[in-house]
């Protein structure tokens, strides 16, 4: 196993490498003028001698290989330049602030969607074909087909003020960090990717329900509720592992969404606004940052996998 793992942080190096070219290209060819998006309406005031002055304090007017050295450079240390709007602030300051407060959104939103989507796909699948299946997933179908930013909308509508619904939670932001804030966008978060695990539990739970093992447990006189979930359900657990390895950069894209809509003081919402105010240096640290996050949880998916089924072995 550390064979394994240690072989696969090294090819995460290539990986890591064009996926950080790309990185710079896209933000190298984002429209626009930096310089406006940093002093705006004032540039109209500048002398083109000042604005020269600021391009070359940015470092915006070197060569595209001179600036491309120097970000792979940089992003190998894992440090970046000050952002151009934020004055004093660099992407470690932000990752700070607001990393935390995504990762609780996230976790939430995790919980929200095991809670919900396994014991549905449970039910279904024992409940094969009967109005409760056919409930069940239809739901989750709407779930899946439903954008996050939309249901985001929906949700805020009818469970945030008393005109067209019941004022259950905040509109939004993060208040002073308790739960009442959390568990509105932990919920649009987490019924999306529910409705995703609760549709491969059921599929999976009835392919493994032909399975002879089970049969033989049965055989045994087993109790049904320990061959539920110690032969059934545990098998059946794979595909749902690796669902929730590739969801996970579901969660960050959703997060983004959710936390635009809610106010969520998180990385999302942060990508946004430097995106909107062209800081190239904090969107380059934030996707890097973002990057590495989804590669260590593709990893962790993979040596679950040996964790859940004792079959799997690496070398």
């Amino acid at each position: 196993m550390t064979r394994y793992i240690l072989r696969r942080v090294i090819q995460m190096i290539p990986r890591l490498l064009i996926i950080y070219s790309l990185i710079f290209v896209m933000t190298y060819l984002l429209p626009g003028d930096p310089v406006r998006a940093i002093y705006g309406e004032e540039v109209n005031r500048m002398s083109p001698t000042q604005i020269e002055q600021i391009k070359e304090s940015l470092g915006v007017n070197r060569p595209f290989l001179e600036q491309y050295v120097s970000f792979i450079v940089q992003t190998l240390r894992l440090e970046f330049p000050e952002s151009r709007v934020m004055r004093g602030q660099d992407v470690g300051d932000v990752i700070g602030y607001r990393l935390p407060r995504t990762l609780q959104l996230m976790l939430g939103g995790l919980l929200v969607a095991l809670c919900i989507g396994i014991p549905a796909g449970i039910i279904a699948a024992i409940r094969q074909y009967t109005w409760l299946d056919h409930t069940l997933m239809l739901i989750a179908l709407i779930g899946v087909s439903m954008p996050v930013f939309w249901q985001a909308l929906i949700a805020q509508l009818f469970l945030t003020q008393s005109k067209y619904g019941v004022a259950l939670f905040p509109p939004g932001g993060y208040g002073d960090g308790n739960l009442h804030y959390l568990m509105l966008p932990a919920l649009v978060l987490g019924t999306h990717l529910a409705a995703s695990i609760a549709r491969i539990t059921r599929s999976t739970m009835l392919e493994v329900k032909t399975q002879d093992f089970l049969q033989t447990a049965r055989a045994k006189g087993l109790a049904p509720a320990r061959i539920l979930l110690r032969h059934h359900l545990s098998n059946a657990l794979i595909p749902v592992i690796t669902i929730l390895g590739l969801q996970i950069s579901g969660l960050l894209t959703g997060s983004v969404l959710t936390e635009s809509v809610f106010r969520w003081p998180g990385l999302g919402q942060a990508t946004v606004d430097a995106i909107n105010a062209r800081d190239v240096p904090i969107i380059m640290g934030l996707m890097v940052y973002g990057t590495i996050i989804i590669l260590v949880i593709n990893l962790i998916t993979d040596v679950l996998y040996a964790i859940v089924d004792p079959r799997i072995r690496y070398s």
